[in-house]
């Protein structure tokens, strides 16, 4: 028989003036939110964001109403008072008109920008969404069918959780006990681009789920990829050691997703060979602990529980298949309260150690913090205000990743960054 266990609720957000709320109590963090605010609030410099939609009288009530609830849960749950949006229209929802209607938008002094597609305008929204990367601004883009039959209220709620973050708020953050787990974990690997080429990425987080730094690599041929994702993930360390000289990492994570890691001669060696570097270049300490995690959403495995909970396990059951992997659920379906009891199995998330440097009497501990911080960690999505079923440090490089991948299939120009500090230091910037 398989062997499982709760991970212990011990953690909690902390929102504003370090107030705690229990994590996953979603009712609970609203709550908090309107009365102490956010962890951190975004500095704007103009108080002011724009939002471009088309010129159909149609559209006016619903764009009325959605400003209306973004300007409400800015002051409301993220205590920001004096936000205007000022209204920029365009006659045709063509790529050129939207340029010209962004550069004067921009001319104007914005924050950020909200755009407004008329329905799935794919090679637009991806085009524009590089220009506005390339350019600092931070947008959110919507599409108008969604508005018509959706919850402007609910749909809203999770808009302003992005935009407010990608204006460089800090929503929420994790307690953990500084004496546990990794002192930063780093998201890595890399996206294919068509069959030859591909891109590396490496993202550094604090364990509390804060994004520290974010480096991407060129687009490069496939043969190069261990030597690429070896120097993205010393740069993204170095960016970090810069803004943070006085940070110790003495205990070191790094999470990988997609395929499982090749042990010999692939990239668990050149990850290892990386670790060694680092310490060579005084980046990390010369005795770190260190782990490579594979996290892994395409396996074979399927979870149910208990019939009182729709046969679904609840969050945080962790299911032992060897002493270094693990089955971690990391969120409930969602199911309305009147919809048939249906015993539907979950897909919960496969978290192995693929590596350490442990010694054999700390091997148990450092294996639970580790595993336990990957199910803390999928609360830390600023998305909306539902976890998700990966850890941000996985989430959001999966989220670039896509991004990235998708502007190069439809011709918009390259991401880097290279030099673009905003897209280096702020979490969610796309």
């Amino acid at each position: 028989m398989m062997q499982y266990e709760t991970i212990p609720e011990s953690i909690y957000y902390f929102i504003g003036n370090r107030n705690q709320i229990p994590i996953g109590n979603i009712r609970e963090l609203i709550r908090g939110l309107q009365e102490y605010g956010p962890c951190e609030k975004a500095h704007l410099k103009y108080q002011r964001i724009g939002i471009l939609y088309l010129n159909n009288s149609m559209w006016d009530g619903k764009i009325a109403e959605v400003k209306r609830e973004i300007i409400s849960k800015f002051q409301r749950f993220w205590h920001l008072s004096g936000l205007n949006i000022d209204d920029f229209v365009y006659d045709s929802a063509d790529l050129s008109t939207l340029q010209e209607k962004v550069n004067e938008a921009i001319g104007h002094g914005l924050d950020g920008i909200i755009v407004t597609l008329p329905g799935d305008m794919a090679l637009v929204y991806y085009r524009l969404k590089a220009y506005l990367i390339n350019s600092n601004i931070p947008s959110q883009f919507i599409r108008y069918d969604k508005l018509l039959h959706g919850n402007i209220r609910f749909y809203t709620d999770n808009l302003v959780v992005q935009l407010f973050s990608k204006l460089g708020g800090s929503p929420w953050v994790l307690s953990m006990d500084p004496e546990k787990g990794s002192d930063i974990i780093i998201g890595t690997g890399a996206t294919r681009i068509g069959r030859e080429n591909l891109f590396c990425f490496a993202m550094i987080f604090r364990k509390d789920g804060t994004m520290m730094w974010n480096e991407i690599s060129p687009i490069v041929r496939k043969e190069e990829y261990l030597r690429h994702l070896k120097e993205i993930i010393i740069k993204a360390v170095k960016g970090f050691k810069q803004e943070n000289p006085d940070w110790q990492v003495a205990k070191l994570t790094l999470h990988v997703s997609s395929k499982r890691p090749k042990i010999s001669g692939g990239e668990t060696e050149i990850l290892e060979s990386t670790i060694e570097e680092l310490k060579g270049q005084n980046l990390i300490s010369e005795n770190v602990k260190f782990s490579i995690l594979h996290i892994n959403e395409t396996h074979p495995y399927w979870l149910m529980g208990d019939p009182n909970n729709r046969h679904h396990p609840y969050e945080g059951i962790k299911v032992k298949l060897s002493s270094k992997r693990y089955l971690i659920t990391l969120s409930q379906p969602q199911q309305g309260r009147y919809e048939p009891t249906i015993p539907i199995p979950i897909k919960p998330l496969s978290v192995e150690i693929v590596k350490h440097n442990w010694i054999e009497e700390d091997f148990y501990q450092c294996s639970k913090e580790v595993i336990d911080e990957v199910y803390f960690l999928s609360k830390m999505n600023w998305r909306g205000f539902r976890g998700r079923n990966l850890p941000v440090t996985v989430n959001y490089p999966k989220l670039v990743a896509r991004i990235i991948a998708n502007i190069n299939s439809y011709g918009g120009p390259q991401i880097n960054t290279e030099g673009n500090r905003q897209l280096q230091i702020s979490p969610w910037f796309l």
